[in-house]
């Protein structure tokens, strides 16, 4: 925690009411700001012209960082007046030259196809946020151009919609009339949520009759569907490092800036859950093994402990497990563990030294040994390869 002083500066930072992804990007921009030294004036409220007005007559801030979204569409730079601004994942297209951190809607669609198309299906559908946002219809339109690429086809159910109700019954009719089985890719967690409900009154088996990915892992909505819900986590902590980088830089250079203006973050990972895990037989002891390795495979879960909570025997559960995804329960720690460890390299601020600790590795050399066994690189040369300079 930073005490605050009369000589720090200060950073308004307007937060979005869209919870789902709010906690993420603020923990990237903390990040940053406090290493610099800078206090974060955290605000969860519509910055009105006025709000601003107030704001910065108290805090005298040095400048601010604001969260948009569907609800923000009128916020707007000339609000600001000559404060240095950076707008985050703005709803609406901004001039070119205001600051602004966007996410990849295209990558977050081509992941979604390239996850859902592994599963073997031949059938996939795209449901979209109800408004029908731009953010909506490109992350659509990229999951569509995946597909066609690879000589499929993609169901798009009409946005438009707003009365739960209405769309809740036109979904279920949409669902009915597609080819079974086949994989629906949500724009985000909620309505990936209302698929399965719509699944469910129908009748509809998740994962056997109908696969669903969602996007943002909100995991309030993720861990408590039925089945639990697969989903897409972008990266907003690399988002909140990249708006808290660029208005240090806009407060330091001012109209002598000259690195870009507008930076975009992309997907960090697919969190699988059962609703897009379509096992070869059908073992309830696997799938609940398989929730118990998503949880805690990074956390010293050992092969062992996993095939105690079948009822046989351990070479039997093993035998029961390979049967039903095609490798042995050691093999699915690990690869948890590898996309977790991916995941910390990813991030340029975490310590080569300290990742082994949250992978479930009880030394570094462990992880080092394993990691350059799996990928054929060092942490270090993956951190090179992979790692996009994150500085304006």
């Amino acid at each position: 925690m930073v005490n605050y002083s009369a000589d720090m500066q200060t950073i308004l930072y307007f937060q979005s009411p869209t919870r789902t992804t709010a906690p993420a990007k603020y923990e990237g921009v903390r990040e940053i700001l406090e290493k610099a030294n800078v206090h974060i004036q955290l605000l969860e409220e519509r910055p009105t012209r006025r709000r601003i007005r107030e704001l910065v007559e108290f805090w005298q801030p040095a400048g601010a960082i604001v969260e948009t979204s569907t609800t923000l569409r009128d916020v707007t730079r000339e609000l600001f007046g000559d404060l240095p601004v950076v707008f985050f994942n703005p709803a609406a297209g901004l001039h070119r030259g205001v600051f602004a951190v966007y996410h990849d809607q295209r990558a977050t669609g081509e992941l979604a196809a390239r996850e859902l198309m592994t599963t073997g299906l031949r059938s996939f559908a795209y449901v979209p946020a109800p408004d029908g946002t731009r953010w909506s219809e490109e992350r659509g339109a990229a999951f569509s151009a995946a597909l066609r690429l690879n000589g499929l086809g993609c169901a798009v159910f009409p946005a438009g919609e707003n009365d739960k109700i209405r769309r809740l019954k036109a979904l279920r009719k949409f669902l009915a009339g597609l080819t079974k089985p086949s994989a629906v890719f949500a724009a985000n967690d909620r309505m990936a949520a209302e698929v399965l409900d719509a699944a469910a009154m129908d009748g509809l088996r998740v994962p056997e009759d109908l696969s669903v990915l969602g996007v943002d892992n909100y995991e309030p909505i993720c861990e408590h569907t039925k089945p639990k819900l697969s989903s897409i986590e972008p990266d907003f902590r690399r988002g909140g490092n990249l708006a808290a980088l660029m208005i240090l830089a806009a407060i330091r250079d001012g109209s002598r800036f000259r690195g870009p203006r507008q930076r975009s973050f992309g997907p960090l990972r697919v969190i699988r859950r059962a609703s897009t895990r379509l096992l070869r037989t059908p073992d309830k002891a696997v799938a609940a093994a398989l929730d118990l390795i998503s949880r805690n495979a990074c956390s010293g879960l050992t092969a062992e402990r996993v095939a105690a909570t079948f009822p046989c025997s351990r070479r039997l559960a093993d035998t029961r497990f390979r049967a039903a995804t095609g490798h042995s329960i050691l093999a699915e720690i690990h690869s948890v563990q590898l996309e977790r460890a991916a995941e910390l390299l990813a991030n340029p601020n975490q310590d080569l030294k300290s990742i082994h600790d949250f992978c479930g590795f009880s030394h570094a050399n462990s992880l080092r040994k394993f990691f350059r066994r799996e990928t054929g690189m060092t942490l270090s040369q993956w951190r090179a390869r992979n790692l996009r300079d994150a500085r304006p």
